[in-house]
């Protein structure tokens, strides 16, 4: 069986740096990544429907091949996850499903308390997930209280 990485990727800087720290994981480790987008959440806001669900799926879906393109030939094995649920839910959840050895996530550099006040799926990952999970700063930027 195969070490498995769950990564979260939504094509922000942080997903791109917590994908690319998957890869290297992977390849050290003769492990597989499941680059895993999340589109659920919250179905509407006061009364009134957000974004159809079937734009948030292809959005999903073009986030999850370039992702794949990313990865490229780099001896890894790669495998696009596209779930119906909030971020750090989604997740979650996949790591269950294939028994995953790890979580990894990017992080946008937001401080402790803005973390836990917004609700960053990093945050809640942390406080909420059996599996370990593994989070990826944006590479060359420094968090505002260095």
């Amino acid at each position: 069986m195969a070490f498995k990485i769950v990564v979260g990727y939504d094509g922000s800087d942080g997903a791109k740096a917590a994908l690319d720290e998957a890869v290297g994981l992977a390849r050290q480790l003769s492990g597989e990544v499941l680059v895993t987008y999340a589109f659920g959440g919250r179905k509407q806001y006061a009364g009134a429907p957000l974004t159809p669900r079937r734009t948030l799926q292809e959005v999903g879906e073009r986030l999850l091949e370039e992702a794949l393109a990313r990865i490229g030939d780099s001896g890894v094995l790669a495998a696009p996850v596209l779930v119906d649920d909030d971020a750090w839910q989604g997740l979650r959840s996949v790591a269950g499903q294939h028994g995953a050895a790890m979580i990894v996530v990017g992080t946008h550099g937001e401080s402790p308390l803005t973390g836990m006040l917004l609700g960053s799926t990093a945050y809640r990952l942390v406080h909420s997930s059996t599996t370990p999970v593994l989070i990826v700063p944006t590479r060359g930027r420094q968090r505002n209280d260095e």
